[in-house]
């Protein structure tokens, strides 16, 4: 089985509060939590392309991605929390 490829993504509101999006294109999934983690919108039985589009044009111009990137070779942290709180949100 092939394993799951999810991005997570800091979404600045403009209250201020930070939303997480939690994107799957071999899924089809987009899932938008609260801060305080309680789901918000969940979608699903989208097309890979589908959720690929979602990604670049909404998420790459609202959001930062925080996490499931791969990492650059000889640029490994060993602080896996550090690695995700060290964002930069547009």
């Amino acid at each position: 089985m092939e394993e799951t490829k999810e991005k997570i993504w800091a979404w600045l509101m403009p209250s201020g509060k930070i939303y997480r999006v939690v994107s799957n294109p071999v899924g089809g999934t987009i899932k938008v939590y609260k801060p305080d983690g309680a789901l918000v919108k969940k979608y699903e039985t989208l097309s890979e392309a589908e959720v690929n589009l979602i990604e670049q044009n909404f998420l790459g111009t609202v959001a930062t991605m925080v996490n499931g990137g791969e990492k650059e070779e000889g640029n490994e942290t060993k602080n896996a929390l550090t690695d995700e709180i060290a964002m930069y949100i547009r």
